[in-house]
């Protein structure tokens, strides 16, 4: 084992909030590393559409995301527009401010335009990034850590220094956290994200001690066309089947399996199809819910149209009979958008769930120091203790930011790429200043 050399600040991950947690952290003088176990930067940023948005009325937040974390939600709400503006100071070309979904509103960039700019800031700023560098573990001392140990091309290297942000995307690529978290067909699902983050960050993290956020069989994701449509990680969009809301879902026994209308979007139902037997499920509309606009994304018949166009399956009948003969067993109760199947041609998509990020992760506090399990008190969103019993406790020395925060995300939405920003400079922030007050102390 080689030591690289010793940096201020150790960032894992280079995707939205490992990049603006290093150039926050180079914005206050400190010295960076940024390792990235992928092959290029952007991390699942640069397989998104870009949009940075978030909900305006934190009501309809608490109504759609009841049990996250309401603390990091509200950071993310009231300073979402100020790292708009922070992006745009750097170089990032904006859009301006424009509703964006059902509820939210925010601003996007080009995912390659905005990796691009940070990066090059990082650079400019005096920073180090390196590619195919994964973190192996966390480097452990005194009670604190103290760097990290990694496999760069090289074979393993260490790197030193007064903190870590871990920023590496979630564990939504792991298939084991997968399976022990969030469902036993992890296997039959689409990995919706770079093929990188598989919990490196989480697992190191957990083995020094790191407290655990609820929320941890929750994700983000969309149904994708299902087998034999076949498509590349771009048009990973373009083949999402966001339209599921309005439809009637079917598993694979021909049955309903949930409310397709919970939730603000297509999510949630997503989620559901993901523990139906071979995470798939079917959609079936009529001919004028091929014309209605959905919560989310295109017409159906447009949506569908691409998918034929890449191979994928849509099923028709003219009667509903021939389609589906169980379709009068509908169950459970459905709430909104009651629409009565009535008009032939009948349609049914086969659909794979999609798994974007990990929704669970490290506990944080709103400095995203990440918590230590024994010393700090049980973080379940009900629990209710005496005011003598309160006890927080971070690790020294470590931060986390992005999907490695635990449960924003609670199998709702309010973002991906906002929650990134905003406790990516956090993160960067906070890691700077602990490194500031540390050279105080010893001068």
């Amino acid at each position: 084992m080689s030591v690289e050399g010793r940096a201020d600040i150790v960032v894992v991950g280079a995707g939205m909030s490992g990049l603006c947690a290093s150039v926050a952290a180079l914005e206050r003088g400190a010295r960076v590393v940024t390792v990235e176990k992928g092959t290029r930067f952007g991390g699942s940023m640069a397989l998104s559409g870009g949009a940075m948005w978030t909900y305006v009325d934190k009501d309809r937040l608490r109504e759609h995301i009841p049990d996250g974390n309401q603390l990091l939600q509200s950071i993310v709400v009231d300073t979402l527009s100020d790292g708009h503006d922070w992006l745009e100071r750097y170089g990032v070309p904006m859009t301006p401010e424009r509703d964006i979904e059902q509820q939210g509103r925010g601003r996007s960039a080009d995912p390659s335009e905005m990796t691009a700019t940070l990066v090059e800031r990082v650079r400019a700023l005096g920073g180090q990034l390196l590619l195919n560098t994964p973190l192996d573990n966390l480097l452990y001392e005194g009670g604190a850590v103290r760097g990290i140990s990694a496999f760069g091309p090289d074979g393993q290297t260490t790197f030193e220094a007064d903190a870590v942000v871990l920023a590496g995307g979630g564990f939504q690529g792991n298939p084991e956290l997968a399976m022990r978290y969030i469902t036993p067909n992890i296997s039959k699902m689409y990995l919706r994200s770079n093929p990188w983050s598989t919990g490196d960050s989480f697992l190191a993290a957990t083995e020094i001690g790191a407290a655990v956020s609820p929320g941890l069989d929750c994700f983000y994701g969309h149904a994708i066309a299902a087998p034999p449509a076949v498509f590349s990680p771009d048009e990973f969009l373009d083949l999402s089947q966001k339209y599921g809301t309005i439809t009637v879902a079917l598993n694979l026994d021909g049955s309903r399996f949930t409310d397709e209308s919970a939730g603000s979007g297509e999510e949630v139902l997503n989620q559901a199809v993901a523990r139906q037997r071979d995470a798939t499920a079917f959609y079936v509309l009529d001919s004028e819910l091929m014309e209605m606009s959905p919560p989310q994304g295109t017409l159906p018949r447009v949506t569908i149209e691409r998918l034929r166009s890449h191979g994928g399956t849509a099923v028709e009948s003219d009667t509903l009979e021939g389609l589906c003969h169980r379709l009068e067993e509908l169950f459970p109760e459905r709430k909104e958008y009651r629409f009565p199947l009535v008009k032939p041609p009948f349609t049914a998509v086969p659909v794979r769930s999609g798994i974007t990020f990990s929704n669970g992760g490290l506990e944080v506090d709103t400095e995203m120091r990440v918590l230590r399990r024994t010393t700090t008190i049980s973080t379940l969103p009900n629990v209710v203790v005496r005011a003598t019993e309160l006890k927080f406790d971070v690790i020294p020395g470590l931060f986390a930011a992005g999907c490695d925060v635990g449960n924003i995300n609670h199998g709702g939405y309010m973002g991906g790429l906002a929650p990134a920003l905003v406790t990516g400079r956090i993160a960067g922030y906070s890691a700077a200043d602990l490194v500031k007050s540390a050279r105080t102390t010893v001068d």
